[in-house]
């Protein structure tokens, strides 16, 4: 079983603003590419409440090793978009929309046409992940854009050993906007689980991760939160945070299987973002293992 990357690269002459972070604007445009297929299935999958088999990301520029993230202004130049896309059906969809609809070398971004330089496909199995990932001791993340994660009340209680009265009036989950492993894992795991048909045991490695498998080992140059309004005029909006997070495997929790399922994961990851919000590119990481 496998998944698919597209990679668009475009070029502009003229800067594009958008009205809040470019990713709901990327996440729009694959909708809109959807709906030109199959409508229905654009408007069961933008209603669904289910984990979307999707994920994109925002504009960026790729120069040697950095990624710059455009955040709500593109100046002129080349940038790329990678869309990650995990179900079959959806895979067809736009394989068929790529053949019969993007011909024209445009494509339109934050409202305006630009040209399309390259397209690219990338395949990638599930079981290659794994197959090709090694024992890792330990690693760094730099959350390229704002990244969180989510905590329902009854994560809080358990952490912290207390009751909650049932007739409290208690919004279902609160932002958290902090690299935490246990919640980095669960997140990329609960993708795996949904989307792959290969079995990597996450239910004894989640255990290995809760009782402090893998722990934050520093983060030197700091990280930072972030404000991000999904639109101007509406109350949507989350925080999230950036910034390069190093982590390391503890020594005496070390177990050389489960620290190869958290090189796969991670890997995985840097396809689907991790966190909430993935769908429209938050969450993007970049994953380095370390000596």
């Amino acid at each position: 079983m496998s998944f698919l990357r597209i990679a668009l690269r475009f070029s502009i002459n003229e800067p594009i603003s958008f009205q809040s972070f470019s990713g709901y604007s990327i996440r729009g445009l694959l909708y809109k590419m959807i709906k030109e297929i199959d409508e229905e299935y654009a408007s069961f999958l933008h209603d669904s409440k289910s984990l979307a088999p999707f994920s994109v990301s925002p504009p960026f520029i790729e120069n040697l090793n950095s990624i710059y993230i455009n955040y709500d202004k593109l100046n002129p130049g080349l940038y790329t978009i990678n869309i990650t896309l995990l179900q079959s059906k959806l895979i067809d969809i736009m394989i068929k929309y790529i053949h019969e609809k993007i011909g024209s070398s445009k494509i339109e971004i934050g409202g305006k046409e630009v040209l399309l330089n390259s397209l690219s496909l990338e395949n990638i199995s599930f079981e290659n992940i794994y197959e090709k990932s090694n024992e890792i001791k330990s690693f760094k993340i730099n959350f390229l854009t704002p990244t969180y994660f989510r905590l329902t009340p009854r994560d809080i209680s358990k952490k912290y050993k207390y009751s909650i009265n049932k007739k409290e009036k208690i919004s279902a989950y609160r932002f958290y906007p902090l690299p935490d492993p246990v919640l980095l894992f669960r997140s990329i795991a609960r993708i795996w689980r949904k989307f792959s048909n290969f079995n990597l045991n996450l239910k004894d490695f989640m255990e290995w991760i809760e009782i402090g498998g893998i722990a934050i080992s520093g983060f030197p140059k700091g990280i930072k939160t972030h404000i991000v309004y999904e639109h101007p005029t509406t109350k949507k909006w989350c925080v999230g945070f950036t910034g390069i997070v190093h982590y390391s495997i503890v020594k005496d929790l070390y177990n050389s299987e489960k620290s190869k399922i958290a090189n796969t994961l991670l890997k995985f990851a840097t396809y689907t973002n991790v966190g909430g919000g993935r769908t429209a590119g938050l969450g993007m990481i970049k994953y380095e293992i370390e000596e």
